[in-house]
């Protein structure tokens, strides 16, 4: 009988330290499963995205996957990279070419994931109609507004090289978006601004505008290859997180459509979303292009070398850049 006791009780040791082992894996799973954050950047040179965000269907996406997303809204491409790779930084965003080069002449942790089309009348050289200046020429020894990172400041050197002028010819004034565009309406502070909308369609319809160069005109044929916007991952959520990433892309893409099938329903959406006037944000709309969402391949790279030569060669980076190392783009289709 005692033997039996004994035997029970051991058994009912081994089985008691059984359960505990796999209530340990079971915890461990769970832990495993946990639900993960993704930071997304998004600004408003950006509508894809936004639409992304608002409609909510990348959000939804993501949650089937085990993601919740944080969105945090940027007033430009720059600020955003900067934040890239920091402690509470984006893990995703997207904007303007220029920026991925002063980005990564300063080291910064990302990687291009997917690039984006632009649109030829999407950005524009602006001035006062009253102002006398009437051509691209017009502007030596003037002074020019431009958020410092954008895309629109390469823009700006190539149509003063078109001109016949230099960088060195103009005085340069480096605004954030939103306080040149303040400045612009108000008057005074500088002769010309490079903007984009949907701020450049605010401008057109606040003032008495002209404009002197569209990216189109600056450009030609070339205009929704040389001024691409890029998307991008930090090096280590990439690292992590492809599929995160690939399914991101994919989202974009499907937004991309939708915006360009629907550009009314979308400047509704996008006028909530910016807090801002409906007629703003559709004539960008109606103006955007394709928005193509296209992997970054050599082309791209050879037009963004190009530029990232130029800034180096006017002395606004701290070094020459190869924008074909790897460590710097990532082929989504591969």
């Amino acid at each position: 009988m005692k033997k039996i006791k004994l035997y029970m009780l051991s058994f009912l040791s081994i089985l008691i330290l059984l359960l505990a082992s796999c209530g340990s894996k079971n915890s461990g799973s769970n832990e495993s499963k946990k639900t993960k954050t993704i930071s997304i950047g998004y600004q408003s040179g950006m509508p894809v995205f936004t639409i992304a965000k608002e409609r909510g269907s990348l959000a939804k996406a993501l949650a089937k996957k085990g993601y919740k997303v944080s969105w945090h809204y940027f007033d430009s491409t720059t600020d955003m990279i900067n934040s890239a790779g920091n402690t509470n930084g984006v893990d995703f965003g997207g904007g303007g070419s220029t920026a991925f080069v002063f980005g990564q002449a300063s080291d910064k942790s990302i990687v291009k994931v997917a690039a984006q089309t632009s649109a030829g009348r999407g950005s524009a050289i602006i001035v006062r109609k009253n102002s006398g200046i009437n051509s691209v020429k017009d502007l030596k020894g003037k002074k020019v507004a431009v958020t410092k990172g954008a895309v629109q400041q390469y823009e700006l050197v190539e149509a003063l090289k078109n001109a016949g002028l230099s960088y060195k010819d103009i005085k340069v004034e480096y605004m954030a978006p939103s306080d040149a565009l303040a400045a612009y309406k108000k008057g005074g502070q500088f002769d010309a601004l490079i903007i984009w909308d949907p701020l450049l369609a605010q401008a057109q319809k606040s003032v008495s505008t002209k404009v002197i160069a569209y990216r189109g005109t600056i450009f030609g044929k070339n205009a929704d290859r040389k001024s691409v916007a890029y998307y991008f991952a930090s090096t280590n959520f990439l690292k992590h997180n492809k599929a995160a990433v690939k399914l991101i892309i994919s989202e974009i893409r499907k937004s991309a459509e939708w915006y360009k099938n629907n550009p009314k329903a979308a400047a509704k959406l996008l006028a909530k979303a910016y807090n801002t006037n409906f007629n703003y944000v559709y004539t960008a709309a109606k103006r955007s292009g394709s928005n193509k969402i296209i992997p970054v391949n050599k082309d791209l790279l050879s037009d963004l070398q190009a530029q990232a030569d130029v800034f180096y060669n006017l002395k606004l980076v701290p070094k020459k850049i190869n924008v074909y190392d790897s460590k710097y783009y990532w082929n989504y289709t591969k």
